[in-house]
């Protein structure tokens, strides 16, 4: 997931009765041959050669998905088969529905559960995101169960001011004084016309040991499973819906005037989402043979086609410096993020948040509010937007292959992921525009993450930790996203260009479908190279505190200059800069200042309600 860095005010099978039952094995057992249409064809085969366990060993969700005429309700039917690839019994199989992991009244209940095939289980709520099978017989290692699951699930609605860049600014500022994590970025959720289906339909929880990991110690970064599953899914809709979706649409068929169904299929995936919409437009490019596309809303066309030719773009300098990307198709969404993100990643399709499609300063008092402070105008801001939108777009792009391709523990080691996105979408624009854009981008979208950290007075601290290590959604998104990309950039500057690079697709090679070790690219550099020095340099970024001396330290003035150009930042005026300060003073808790406070929750407050 893209974070949305706000600068202050400167600134988410075929098991059904109707469907082709040719994908269905006997018992607790299914055929993956089927779901492997989604891949490109040169990758089906290879992909089962890559895979540790055979292809039928993966967890497979057969979901029939029944969503209400206005988009704002669903009905699902979940059909689990499971194998137990360890090598102890289980009594007992966790399930996460992530997406009631913030919320203290879930969007998704289950309405009820069993197990077929014989077997005898209970399905039992665990806390408002879990579900836990428990089995009247344990299930021996190398046995299957198969489970279906009947659930219900509302979405909720986003206000159409939530979405504007400065809504979003001013809604990361309250969220950094709380103190709490990001929450709800809107992956269940309908709001500007746009329909979210994420992380609606429950999912293997991860294993520790002999424990499934029922809860979240924080919300921070992305809630979601990390391991490979196949999913199919039959749905139904709106006739007049369009869909974005993972995977295949293998086909579509009109059920009567008001309604129709999609038959999708995705092999090999980590997770799967849609997106619908009465008013989706899309347009499309071929990279090989895989099929880009760019889904919009018909009044952000000229930005989708942005998002189009960045994706593009991104794809081909990605399969030229990690590899082949291994789906038929790549999708690219338009959708009402809130909670900070700027985009958000799943296999085969990511999302990018609305507020760039259209970036508009907010009416009423938060648009008041930005005169007050001398912040851009509707021109300079459409300006500004368009390298993030770009940014964003091969951010998300680079997710494909980490940790889509190549599995790492989000939870656990984020910078894995999330630092190493950050660096390809530099090396995005290095590719296509040279060194001097891609340094340029890389302070606007990268570098001013750590310098917001610190100028907010959070000190510099380790890069590579659990998620729930970092305390604040500050320190995260300064440290991850800010610090940790350049951590890269030193490793090949360090070993050299043609080093670095053949490591590191070595490294997308050797754990393509699988899960890496945290530092195996510094291992493999390690082994190629000067091993003190990259064990130095590792060190160094990931575990040290160096970072004011590697990066520099905070300086207000260099963070607007990176953000609005260096002719721009010469004409801020003392005010501005004043405000900004005191801004920044009053999110750490440091400037007393409680009724500024107060106004800022005030303003937000009003934006929420459509003020």
């Amino acid at each position: 997931m893209r974070r949305f860095a706000s600068l202050a005010v400167c600134s988410l099978v075929l098991g059904c009765s109707s469907c082709d039952r040719s994908a269905r094995g006997p018992k607790s057992g299914y055929d993956a041959t089927p779901l492997l249409e989604s891949l490109r064809p040169s990758e089906a085969g290879r992909a089962e050669k890559q895979l540790a366990t055979p292809l039928d060993a993966l967890p497979y969700y057969a979901l029939e998905l029944k969503v209400a005429q206005d988009l704002k309700s669903f009905e699902l039917k979940e059909t689990l088969y499971f194998r137990n690839t360890g090598s102890e019994p289980l009594s007992d199989v966790g399930l996460r529905l992530y997406v009631n992991a913030t919320r203290p009244t879930p969007l998704v209940t289950l309405k009820q559960g069993s197990c077929l095939d014989g077997l005898s289980c209970t399905v039992q709520p665990h806390g408002g995101s879990a579900l836990v099978l428990k089995l009247k017989e344990p299930l021996a290692p190398g046995k299957s169960l198969r489970a279906e699951l009947q659930l219900s699930g509302t979405l909720t609605h986003i206000e159409p001011s939530r979405t504007s860049m400065l809504s979003q600014s001013l809604e990361s500022m309250q969220r950094m004084r709380s103190g709490k994590g990001a929450g709800d970025y809107g992956l269940l959720a309908e709001g500007d016309g746009i329909a979210s289906f994420a992380a609606f339909y429950p999912v293997l929880a991860r294993r520790t040991g002999d424990a499934w990991e029922l809860e979240d110690q924080s919300s921070l970064g992305d809630l979601a499973a990390s391991g490979l599953s196949h999913v199919s899914l039959e749905l139904e809709l709106p006739e007049n819906v369009e869909v974005a979706s993972s995977g295949h649409v293998k086909q579509t068929k009109t059920l009567d005037a008001n309604r129709k169904r999609l038959s999708i299929r995705a092999g090999m995936v980590r997770d799967v989402a849609l997106l619908m919409s009465a008013d989706f437009k899309h347009e499309s490019r071929a990279v090989g043979d895989v099929t880009v596309r760019s889904h919009f809303l018909a009044r952000d066309a000229k930005a989708g086609r942005k998002v189009l030719d960045a994706a593009e773009h991104s794809l081909r300098v990605f399969e030229k410096r990690f590899g082949p990307y291994p789906y038929r198709d790549l999708d690219v969404v338009e959708a009402p993020l809130v909670g900070g993100a700027g985009g958000v990643e799943f296999s085969g399709l990511v999302t990018v948040a609305s507020m760039f499609y259209r970036p508009r300063l907010a009416d009423g008092s938060l648009g008041m509010l930005t005169k007050l402070l001398g912040g851009p105008n509707q021109a300079e801001l459409e300006q500004m937007t368009e390298g993030i939108l770009e940014f964003v777009t091969a951010h998300e792009v680079a997710h494909q292959y980490f940790p889509g391709l190549v599995g790492s523990d989000i939870r656990k080691h984020p910078y894995a992921d999330e630092a190493m996105a950050q660096w390809a979408a530099m090396l995005y624009f290095e590719d296509r525009y040279g060194k001097a854009r891609a340094e340029d981008e890389g302070k606007r979208q990268v570098l001013a993450n750590y310098h917001m950290m610190r100028l907010m007075e959070e000190p510099d601290a380790a890069v590579d930790r659990p998620v729930d290590a970092f305390g604040s959604e500050l320190a995260y998104a300064g440290l991850v996203y800010g610090k940790g990309p350049y951590y890269f950039a030193a490793l090949r500057k360090t070993v050299g260009d043609a080093a670095f690079f053949r490591a590191l697709r070595t490294h997308v090679d050797t754990h393509r479908y699988r899960e890496a070790p945290p530092r195996a690219l510094s291992a493999a550099l390690a082994k190629s190279g000067d091993k003190a020095a990259v064990d130095a340099l590792t060190r160094r970024w990931l575990d040290e505190h160096h970072g004011d001396a590697d990066l520099g330290g905070p300086d207000l003035k260099l963070l607007l200059g990176a953000w609005l150009g260096p002719e721009m930042s010469k004409e801020i005026s003392p005010e501005m800069e004043m405000a900004l300060k005191l801004m920044l003073k009053l999110m750490t808790g440091k400037g007393g200042g409680g009724d500024l406070g107060g106004l800022l929750d005030g303003l937000l407050g009003g934006a929420m309600k459509g003020d």
